[in-house]
């Protein structure tokens, strides 16, 4: 088994593709997503993703309680910008969670912001960018998708090898061993 967290809309074949969204509960009541639509609630692109489907294939998945796998029994998990919404306590557990989950010689590909790539772009004049791209700040629609953590690649290789994963490294876009790289790294 290989599972996305945090998929959203982003469903990938021969994964268990995950998220907490709430599209997951309204694409369950009949005509609900056509409700929320006409009053204004929904956009027309969330609709239309609605009435493809998009979010009945979706699994509910809390990353911040134990995951429901058995030990050994994942060969890969793909998350792309999803720690960076949970906090370090959390992330800790995740990390560990992930560890006792996945099978020996499995992968866990993680994306998250580079945090000294955003560092090194901060500007003392306007840090307007730098306060997106590090909360995700001054988008009203993203206060609720707001970041609670940061991370440089030696402070995420750090806290997987405390969880006991035994190899690290900062990979570029569409490179590793990860299955479906190409499908999963949008």
């Amino acid at each position: 088994m290989k599972v996305q967290f945090g998929a959203f809309d982003k469903k990938v074949d021969g994964w268990r593709n995950t998220d907490i969204t709430p599209h997951i509960w309204i694409s369950k009541v009949p005509l609900l997503p056509f409700v929320l639509s006409k009053l204004g609630l929904m956009t027309a692109a969330r609709y239309e993703q609605h009435k493809q489907g998009i979010f009945k294939q979706l699994h509910y998945l809390n990353l911040c309680t134990p995951l429901p796998f058995p030990d050994c029994s994942i060969d890969a998990i793909f998350s792309s910008h999803v720690f960076e919404h949970l906090f370090l306590d959390e992330v800790k557990k995740l990390i560990r969670e992930c560890y006792r989950v996945l099978r020996p010689q499995g992968i866990c590909r993680v994306v998250v912001p580079d945090l000294e790539k955003i560092v090194a772009r901060y500007d003392a004049e306007d840090p307007t960018v730098f306060n997106i791209e590090i909360y995700e700040v001054g988008i009203r629609s993203a206060v609720k998708n707001s970041h609670h953590c940061a991370f440089t690649a030696a402070f995420l290789a750090k806290l997987f090898g405390e969880a006991g994963f035994s190899q690290c490294e900062k990979m570029s876009y569409r490179v590793g061993k990860c299955p479906d790289i190409d499908k999963l790294d949008k």
